[in-house]
């Protein structure tokens, strides 16, 4: 019989923040960008389901340095449903690079105050299901 060898890589060291909001993807950015001083800017091609490969989310990312992506907001609710099931309360999610947000120590408080923004609560990487959907 033969054995496999399962290798898992680690979890990514990022941040997680949901957010609520009814605005556009475009006009949460654009409100995050002034508020937060960051220069999101929308992907060329979008997030896609992975589970049917149909679905198409928005995805808009801030660079800190030349290949590297420090903040990352994704549409949870795309052309196909949620990306993100267990959190449909949730109507984009704010993908943070770990030491960025532990450099920022008030950063949850400092979306909260984001025009546009109706709530936002952290949600623990290792706990989503498909998380990993986050990061494409």
């Amino acid at each position: 019989m033969a054995r496999l060898k399962l290798e898992l890589e680690p979890d990514p060291e990022v941040v997680v923040i949901g957010i609520s909001c009814h605005e556009q993807d475009y006009r949460l950015c654009w409100a995050l960008n002034r508020h937060l001083g960051l220069t999101l800017t929308r992907r060329r091609t979008g997030l896609h389901d992975a589970e049917d490969g149909t679905g198409l989310h928005a995805a808009y990312d801030h660079m800190a340095g030349p290949d590297h992506i420090s903040h990352t907001v994704v549409d949870n609710h795309g052309t196909s449903g949620s990306l993100i099931r267990e959190h449909r309360e949730a109507d984009y999610f704010l993908v943070v690079d770990r030491e960025m947000a532990e450099a920022d120590e008030r950063l949850l408080e400092r979306v909260r105050g984001t025009d546009f923004v109706l709530a936002a609560f952290l949600l623990d990487f290792g706990t989503l299901k498909a998380g990993h959907k986050l990061l494409g």
